[in-house]
């Protein structure tokens, strides 16, 4: 087991924390969120409950702090609860997830254009039971450029551009560079808005421990497909599937996390 997430946390990373692809609430509105999430990949998996919120402050900027999950893909959700191997509970610190995720904080400035500018911080602070050192939170930023429009007046399209830079951690290690490219494409059924999407993670520099090359560059792509459900003005609900495809960035056996999340509008 310890092998398995030992590979797991040297294999992967997630840099796709900003809220969403689509244009801001108007000025003074906000919304918050709460989930849960199911990863599997071969005889391992776990859960995890995330949380975010976000608001607009003034017309065109909004700020979001998020606790869902921006570390290796085993431990998605910002609060995990547990992790198990071929049916065995986790039992040891070496391979335990921690307590909650490292968080993030993020800015969003959108533009009458249909572009926005976005930057995104991972904190490097997590809970215990962390003991591998590609494991440990880093600080990391990315700077993404988004773009939105309507297709239709029912099909709507969202876009980012990102650079993931995360910097060295306490034990002096540092995931790959990677440029983000993703895209959703949401149509409206009314009280129904099915969706689907793509996150692509191309590694550009190598990850790094003590400053000397640390592993090869990799490339993820995360398909996914879901539906959000507007029950009234003020609820909505959402759940979606994504599947991990890269042996070299997931490992060799396809990772799929299932979500569900409650949002209130405020």
């Amino acid at each position: 087991m310890k092998k398995v997430l030992a590979v797991a946390l040297l294999c992967t990373a997630s840099a796709f924390a900003t809220w969403d692809y689509f244009p801001i609430k108007e000025a003074g509105k906000g919304e918050a969120k709460v989930g849960a999430q199911y990863w599997m990949q071969d005889k391992l998996s776990s859960i995890g409950l995330n949380a975010k919120a976000r608001f607009s402050v003034i017309d065109g900027l909004e700020i979001a702090a998020l606790f869902n999950g921006g570390g290796p893909e085993y431990l998605q959700g910002g609060f995990p609860l547990t992790a198990s191997y071929d049916g065995n509970s986790c039992d040891d610190d070496d391979v335990c997830p921690p307590t909650f995720n490292s968080p993030a904080i993020s800015v969003r400035y959108w533009l009458p254009s249909g572009i926005g500018i976005a930057l995104d911080v991972a904190l490097p602070f997590q809970g215990k039971n962390v003991e591998n050192v590609a494991g440990k939170a880093n600080l990391a930023f990315t700077p993404a450029v988004q773009y939105s429009t309507k297709l239709t007046e029912e099909l709507e399209l969202g876009s980012q551009l990102s650079f993931y830079f995360p910097l060295e951690n306490g034990d002096k290690y540092a995931p790959q560079k990677e440029l983000g490219i993703g895209i959703e494409v949401d149509y409206s059924l009314g009280s129904i808005t099915p969706y689907v999407g793509v996150d692509v993670a191309l590694g550009l520099m190598k990850p790094t421990y003590d400053g000397n090359d640390a592993g090869e560059t990799a490339t993820g792509i995360l398909p996914g497909v879901g539906a959000i459900f507007k029950i009234n003005d003020m609820l909505a609900a959402d759940v979606g599937v994504t599947f991990g495809i890269g042996e070299d960035y997931y490992g060799e056996e396809m990772p799929i996390t299932i979500g569900a999340n409650i949002a209130v509008s405020f």
